[in-house]
């Protein structure tokens, strides 16, 4: 076994019995949970719907830039950055963002230069968590996209959020290279259509065997196999699913618009820009990538319905960018739209990833309860099924 991915076995752990291990879905959580399930000694396969690995963890490489599904600033010292860390000899490099690059539409910048009592006033704000303050609320929505996650404010005020230069394909693809590396087969293009006792049957009719299946395919994903199988208990554990979803637009280009601006937000109408080429100079030689989201706002969304379609809102999204970054229309290299895409999930209770093991599911994803959000949670999650395959195994 790979000497990294053996590694990451607990010490002085327990025999295990092997377990025929059935992963739905390659974004961050089957990938993670696939690491660690192969290396407590069981017999891995993932299945995946899409053509690609990675989820919303993947991008497309256009014209020299790694284009992705929104923006996302990873936490140092979150179970991502550390699991990409370890699966690799070869340290990725990174560039954290500035607070004195990031400004605060109507407010300046978090941290101005040059103003000391500013400066004071802010860093108090920021360690209060008062989200009556502006500077509060704007570094919980860029930190979080307006899901105020205090541990990604503080990461965000001690310059713990960063840029990769790999980009998020470079980090996912840490993830699926090591999980090639050691023989765990990933089939992608493969869609699973129920789940039974003896593991689940495909689209197209072929039944595959599992004495372990973990779901690691989105909220709905999930929920439509287990509502399908087990309707009454699906009912009852995954009550009123909702969710958060965002457009996003981004942009390579051979101009730098933002100037020596790293960010802008503008906190009333939960909107941003982020240049990561700015942040991490590596990602291009020239030019910027520029990355804008607007979240919520449409009927169906936690919180007040601004827009009356997604179209509508995309098109502020477009009136944000030219009211930052003039001219940007005419230096576009390459661009990526997503009118609407899902960027939080929910349910009314939080879900727990063992839920339904007594049947010998395990549920993995950024929905499933952990200490983390977004991909940090997807990872967490993850790892979390694959070291406790165990605890479904009957």
């Amino acid at each position: 076994m790979n000497r990294i991915i053996n590694g990451l076995m607990p010490k002085n752990s327990p025999p295990l019995i092997m377990a025929r291990v059935l992963i739905v879905g390659a974004g961050l959580a089957g990938l993670s949970a696939a690491i660690d399930a192969s290396a407590n000694g069981h017999h891995v396969v993932v299945l995946e719907r899409t053509k690609t690995v990675g989820g919303k963890g993947t991008s497309q490489n256009k014209e020299g830039f790694s284009l992705t599904f929104g923006p996302h600033l990873i936490d140092k010292k979150g179970p991502f950055w550390q699991l990409c860390r370890r699966l690799s000899k070869r340290k990725p490099a990174n560039s954290s963002i500035r607070l004195d690059k990031i400004e605060i539409l109507g407010h300046g910048m978090i941290r101005p230069r040059g103003n000391i009592p500013k400066v004071i006033e802010n860093r108090r704000a920021l360690k209060s968590k008062d989200t009556n303050h502006h500077v509060v609320r704007s570094a919980s929505f860029l930190s979080s996209w307006d899901s105020n996650n205090t541990t990604r404010i503080d990461a965000l005020s001690k310059s713990k959020l960063l840029v990769s230069n790999e980009g998020w394909i470079g980090l996912a693809g840490r993830l699926a290279a090591a999980l090639d590396e050691i023989g765990v087969l990933i089939e992608c293009g493969v869609k699973v259509e129920s789940l039974h006792d003896y593991g689940v049957k495909l689209k197209n009719g072929k039944k595959v065997e599992a004495d372990v299946v973990i779901l690691a395919c989105g909220l709905n994903g999930a929920r439509k196999l287990l509502t399908d199988t087990y309707p009454n208990r699906s009912k009852e554990i995954l009550t009123n699913p909702s969710r958060t979803t965002a457009s996003i637009i981004e942009l390579g280009l051979d101009s730098k618009p933002l100037r020596d601006r790293q960010a802008i937000i503008d906190t009333e109408n939960n909107t941003a820009v982020i240049d990561y080429v700015a942040i991490q100079s590596l990602l291009s030689t020239h030019g910027s990538h520029l990355s804008a989201i607007t979240v919520g706002g449409l009927s169906g969304d936690i919180g007040e319905t601004k827009f009356s379609s997604s179209e509508e809102r995309m098109q502020f999204l477009e009136n944000f960018i030219d009211s930052q970054a003039g001219g940007w229309r005419e230096h576009i290299v390459t661009d990526l739209r997503q009118d609407k895409i899902t960027i939080h999930e929910y349910c009314d209770n939080e879900i727990d990833g063992f839920a339904f093991s007594d049947v010998g599911i395990i549920l993995a994803g950024a929905w499933v309860k952990s200490d983390y959000i977004l991909a940090d949670a997807a990872v967490d999650s993850g790892r979390t099924a694959g070291k406790n395959i165990g605890k479904a195994q009957h």
